[in-house]
């Protein structure tokens, strides 16, 4: 694997994601699926687990701080704000601090964080503001969400970048370890 996340894979060009090793992307490359990993079977389980919980969390959340008909989806904006502040943290834990962690992004980002955090939800509480004619809240709700949504990644991204350097960190950051 490449010393850094955001180098180039040197078959392709491209850049690698860090939970894909390059060896498997040569390595199961065909005419009909180019690029293709082989499927670990792990991170399938860690995919799942995250959204069992993911997905109970958010509906807790949802069913137990229900929004009145017309009125701003609080529940809603809420889940996806922090699902929004934990991949922004994530993201940088896992780039930055972690680089070798092949589980935590599937369990934690796609998982976790894809059942928390839907864009449909967003959708069908504004178009039901819309349908029943609360338009200064559903465009509020449009505008607010997606504000705080990337708000929130930034936050948690520059949360996380402030943690202390690890070693793999200090030699991405070209440092001496």
């Amino acid at each position: 694997m490449p010393s850094h996340p955001h180098e180039h894979s040197p078959a392709r060009g491209w850049p690698v994601d860090t939970d894909v090793e390059a060896e498997d992307i040569v390595r199961h490359d065909t005419p009909d699926h180019p690029h293709r990993p082989a499927l670990d079977p792990k991170r399938l389980v860690a995919v799942v687990a995250g959204g069992f919980v993911g997905g109970l969390v958010r509906d807790e959340i949802v069913t137990h701080w229900a929004t009145r008909s017309g009125h701003f989806p609080w529940s809603i904006f809420v889940v996806n704000t922090a699902g929004a502040f934990v991949l922004g943290v994530l993201v940088i834990v896992v780039l930055d601090v972690l680089a070798a962690s092949r589980y935590l992004r599937p369990l934690v980002g796609a998982g976790f964080c894809g059942a928390l955090t839907t864009f449909s939800s967003v959708a069908v509480a504004d178009d039901q503001l819309l349908w029943h004619g609360h338009v200064a809240v559903g465009i509020a709700y449009l505008i607010v969400s997606l504000a705080a949504g990337l708000a929130a990644a930034a936050l948690g991204a520059g949360l996380a970048r402030a943690l202390p350097p690890t070693p793999a960190r200090r030699r991405l950051d070209g440092g001496a370890v």
